[in-house]
C-alpha cells in the first residue's frame, strides 16, 4: 500500500471517530474567537454579540449534536436559558471592550486589556471564517480545528519521513500526534490546534533545510512563523528563540567535533531572525507582553486592580506551580516516563532534527513558566508533547534503516 494511503486511512478514521463528539464544548476563549470572525463576516456589533451569546449557551443545551439521545433535557434547556438572561444583563454592563463584557462561566470581564489578548491573534478569526460562513458558528469552527488537526498530523508524517523513519514508524508518528492529549485541545474550537500544528510545520522546515532542500526549507519555517505572528504570536516567539539557542549549540558541539555546522546556523540564523522580527512587531502593534501576562494572572484576568510588583507574583506562582506539577507527576508519572523515554528515541536515533524536537519541548515548558496556572496547564504546555510524537517512532524505528540514512543526513547537516 503506498505510503499516502496509509495517511489518508488514518485521517479518515480519526474524523469518523471524532463525528460522534462533535461540535463538541464551546469555551469563553471560543466566544472571543467567534465575536471576532463574525465581525470579519460583516455582522453588526449587537448581531455579533447575540450570536455569540447564542452559541455559546447552546453548548450548555446540545454539547452533541449527533446526540442519540434525542431532544435535550428540560434541565439543559433550563441552564442553557439561564445563560442566555445572565449574558444579556451583563450586556448592561459598562465596558469600553469592542465586543462587550467578556464572556466566561464567571462574572465578566469588563477590561479591554482582557480582551486585547485575543484581539493580538486576528489570524485565528480568518482561519475560522470560511466555516463560520458556510456551516454556522459550532459546526464551522469544529471543522476548521479538524481540518488543522489532520494536517498537522501529515506534517508530522512528512517530517519523520524525510529523517528516514520508516513507513510504519512514520505513520505511528501521525497516530500519535492525533490520539496523545492534546487531541482534546487541538480539537477545540481555539487557537491551539492552528498553533500546534503550525510548529509541525516550522519542524519540517527544519528537516528539509537539514536534509539539502535549504529554500524550501526556510521557506517553510517563514511561512510557520509568519502564520503563527497572528495565531499566538507569544508561543512563536518563544520557539523562535528556543531553535536559535538549540542550533547553536548544535553547531558548536559538531564545531568542536570537527563537523561542518553551515545548515545548523542557517537554522540558528533564521530563528534568531524571526524572533526579532515577532519582538518587533508585535511592539510595534501594542500587543500585550510579558508584564501584561503576568498582571493577568495576578489580577485574576483584571477583574481585580493591578498589583504594585507583578515579577514578584509570577516568581511565586511559579514556584507554587511547578511543586504542584511535579507532585501531580510523580504521583502518576506516566507523563513524565513518556517524555524520557521520547527524549531516548531523540537522542539514540542522532536525527539531525534532534535539536529542533527539544527546542519544541522548550518552547511549551516556556510557555508555561510564563503563565503558570494550574487550571489551564495541560493546554499551555501543549507544544512539549511533540517530543513524544516525534520521539517514540524514532525510539521504533528500525536500526538499520535509520543507519543507512544517517551519513545522508550527516551529510546535510554538515553542509556539504
Amino acid at each position: 500500500m503506498k505510503p499516502w494511503v496509509w495517511v489518508l486511512v488514518v485521517a479518515t478514521l480519526f474524523s469518523a471517530a471524532q463525528l460522534t463528539a462533535a461540535p463538541g464544548k464551546f469555551y469563553p476563549d471560543s466566544a472571543q474567537y467567534l465575536a471576532q470572525t463574525l465581525d470579519l463576516l460583516g455582522d453588526s456589533r449587537q448581531a455579533d454579540r447575540e450570536t455569540t451569546i447564542q452559541t455559546y449557551c447552546d453548548a450548555y443545551r446540545r454539547p452533541r449534536l449527533m446526540s442519540p439521545f434525542g431532544r435535550p433535557s428540560e434541565s439543559a434547556d433550563r441552564a442553557a436559558d439561564a445563560c442566555v438572561r445572565k449574558l444579556h444583563a451583563q450586556n448592561a454592563l459598562t465596558t469600553e471592550n469592542r465586543y462587550g463584557p467578556g464572556i466566561t462561566r464567571g462574572s465578566a470581564i469588563l477590561s479591554p486589556r482582557y480582551e486585547s489578548i485575543f484581539l493580538s491573534r486576528p489570524g485565528v478569526a480568518v482561519i475560522f471564517a470560511p466555516g463560520v460562513a458556510v456551516l454556522g458558528p459550532r459546526m464551522g469552527m469544529w471543522l476548521t480545528t479538524l481540518i488543522w488537526t489532520l494536517i498537522g498530523s501529515v506534517f508530522v508524517f512528512l517530517l519523520l519521513r524525510v529523517v528516514g523513519t520508516p513507513l510504519r514508524q512514520a505513520v505511528l508518528g501521525q497516530v500519535l500526534f492525533l490520539i496523545l492529549p492534546p487531541r482534546y485541545w487541538t480539537m477545540a474550537p481555539l487557537a491551539e490546534g492552528m498553533t500546534l500544528t503550525l510548529v509541525a510545520l516550522a519542524l519540517l522546515g527544519v528537516a528539509y533545510t537539514m536534509t539539502h532542500r535549504t529554500r524550501l526549507g526556510l521557506a517553510l519555517m517563514a511561512a510557520a512563523v509568519g502564520c503563527g505572528l497572528f495565531v499566538k504570536y507569544s508561543q512563536f516567539l518563544l520557539l523562535a528563540v528556543a531553535l536559535a539557542g538549540s542550533a547553536a549549540l548544535a553547531a558548536l558541539f559538531a564545531r568542536r567535533a570537527g563537523h561542518p555546522t553551515r545548515r545548523l546556523l542557517q537554522v540558528a540564523g533564521a530563528s534568531a531572525a524571526a524572533a526579532v522580527v515577532l519582538y518587533a512587531v508585535s511592539t510595534a502593534l501594542g500587543w500585550p507582553g510579558g508584564a501584561e501576562s503576568m498582571q493577568d494572572l495576578a489580577t485574576e484576568h483584571f477583574r481585580r486592580p493591578d498589583v504594585p510588583d507583578p515579577t514578584l507574583h509570577w516568581l511565586r506562582s511559579n514556584a507554587r506551580f511547578w511543586v504542584s506539577w511535579a507532585g501531580d507527576q510523580l504521583a502518576a508519572p506516566l507523563l513524565l516516563a513518556t517524555w524520557a523515554v521520547a527524549a531516548w528515541g531523540v537522542i539514540r536515533s542522532r536525527t539531525v532534527v534532534g535539536f529542533a524536537i527539544f527546542a519544541t519541548a522548550l518552547a511549551g515548558v516556556g510557555n508555561q513558566i510564563g503563565h503558570p496556572d494550574a487550571s489551564q496547564a495541560d493546554r499551555l504546555i501543549l507544544v512539549a508533547w511533540l517530543l513524544t510524537v516525534y520521539g517514540l517512532p524514532l525510539l521504533l524505528a528500525d536500526r538499520n534503516r535509520l543507519a543507512g540514512a544517517r551519513p545522508r543526513a550527516t551529510q546535510a547537516a554538515a553542509g556539504r
